[in-house]
């Protein structure tokens, strides 16, 4: 059997630990680290875990694999550590890493520690795809487009001053990505989005407002000499967080099923 530790015991790191439970009892959880010190002792004593409050504690003796669902905070302030200690971790939030210096940083010190960083898909699928189209010769388009409701982009930086029609869909931003996340960073998939951009860098955003729509989705459009693609994806918001998608969830233990199965798939 193998151990994982998690970091967050909030609706995400339920959703993970119940898959675990259901689909893969090959794995067991081993500690839990959260801020919350209520929420972190009722998440261990129904997943039969230890509960950390220190990070110190935690890291003396975390599982190999540690899986991050606490938001870009937390992931920014313990990624270093867990890769100094030569441990793979598996995040969410991975729009921290739309800082390059701090990305650099973490990659550097993977290598050095022979740690690893593994960034999941979370709520939209097709990077394996981009992945595979990024080895070809010759120029490529890809475009990131994402429909919400209006009154979900209020409040972005990029409105500010602006006036919001909440009645007829309108496209809202198109640009690069650097700007997009500059501008929409809590109403777009930011880690996703710049995963993608590392791969093919003339990526484009496109961000709809649809007073229309009931769920938040996103496309991926791709063009090259190779191929042409459009993968589409609507998530469901997580009942117990709607700010959340649980396919989040679930994109962290295919992860980690990934990472220890004899077979996988990509």
């Amino acid at each position: 059997m193998s151990l994982v530790s998690v970091i967050g015991a909030g609706s995400l790191a339920n959703v993970f630990a119940n898959v675990l439970h259901d689909f893969l009892p090959e794995f067991k959880l081993h500690s839990v680290l959260a801020r919350n010190q209520e929420k972190a002792q009722v998440f261990a004593s129904k997943y039969n875990c230890s509960a950390v409050f220190s990070f110190e504690d935690f890291l003396k003796n975390a599982a190999p694999v540690v899986v991050e669902l606490a938001g870009g905070a937390a992931l920014k302030e313990y990624t270093l550590p867990i890769l100094k200690s030569g441990r793979t971790l598996i995040c969410l939030s991975s729009g921290a890493f739309t800082d390059d210096a701090f990305k650099q940083e973490a990659i550097c010190t993977a290598a050095k520690n022979n740690g690893r960083i593994c960034i999941v898909n979370g709520a939209i699928g097709g990077l394996d795809f981009l992945q595979t189209c990024a080895l070809q010769r010759g120029a490529s388009e890809v475009v990131i487009e994402t429909t919400k409701s209006p009154k979900s982009l209020l409040g972005a930086p990029a409105l500010e001053g602006k006036t919001l029609d909440l009645t007829k869909k309108m496209v809202v931003f198109e640009g690069g990505v650097q700007e997009a996340i500059r501008g929409f960073p809590k109403n777009i998939n930011v880690g996703v989005i710049t995963a993608l951009a590392s791969e093919n860098p003339h990526t484009k955003v496109k961000i709809v407002s649809d007073p229309e729509v009931h769920s938040n989705t996103h496309k991926i459009i791709y063009r090259s000499a190779l191929a042409d693609a459009v993968m589409e994806f609507s998530g469901k918001p997580d009942p117990a967080n709607p700010k959340s998608s649980t396919t989040a969830a679930l994109s962290a233990a295919a992860c980690l099923k990934n990472l220890y199965s004899p077979i996988s798939f990509w």
